[in-house]
């Protein structure tokens, strides 16, 4: 019986973190949308924040992101309208007939459980499916990404140890912990496809 109680107070503040980190993350949105007002209100012409280095933090979660999607929907040629907060149901989508309506099970079955194992590797190093699809839409949202792919020449630049500096440097405080994440599940899954960071 104190084991359970243990364990249960243990998932609660497990919980409580996490509303928290939300509620973070909530504020922060705020606060864009807020200045994103006062900007459009004082009318003056303000240099566009993503621009320059920030907008490599937007490209991690984007390439992150995207990764997550290409693991998961391998034989999907085009992932357009596919976001890692409405992948369940996309899972459905792409399992149905578009004409019978018929759902083929085993392959909505592979679909899942290839979302799953993943997101249980990746949950190792910290990453929360509940928590971090948001996040990465709100970094991307705010930085942008690259307008153009590194080309072959310039591939070399983009590592780990030079995006970690970009992020200390570039990014405020509050999201440099949730950054270094997405970093790491994204180095993460580089190691596992050998394909380099930025490719997609």
């Amino acid at each position: 019986m104190d084991q359970i109680a243990t364990d249960l107070k243990a998932k609660n503040e497990q919980l409580t973190k996490e509303i928290d980190h939300l509620k973070t993350m909530l504020s922060l949105m705020k606060e864009k949308t807020d200045l994103g007002d006062r900007t459009q209100a004082c009318n003056s012409g303000s240099v566009d924040e993503s621009t320059g280095p920030s907008r490599l933090l937007g490209e991690i979660a984007f390439q992150l992101d995207k990764r997550i999607l290409m693991h998961i929907f391998q034989a999907q040629k085009r992932l357009y309208g596919f976001t890692l907060l409405n992948i369940r149901e996309k899972i459905i989508e792409v399992s149905t007939h578009p004409v019978t309506g018929n759902v083929d099970k085993g392959y909505q079955l592979y679909l899942t459980q290839r979302y799953t194992t993943l997101m249980n590797r990746l949950s190792q190093l910290g990453y929360k499916a509940a928590l971090h699809p948001l996040f990465s839409e709100f970094v991307v949202n705010t930085y942008g990404n690259l307008k153009e792919r590194p080309n072959e020449n310039s591939l070399h630049l983009v590592t780990p140890n030079s995006l970690k500096k970009v992020i200390l440097a570039t990014a405020p405080k509050k999201l440099q912990k949730d950054l270094l994440l997405l970093l790491n599940c994204l180095c993460y899954m580089k190691e596992d496809d050998r394909k380099p960071l930025f490719f997609c």
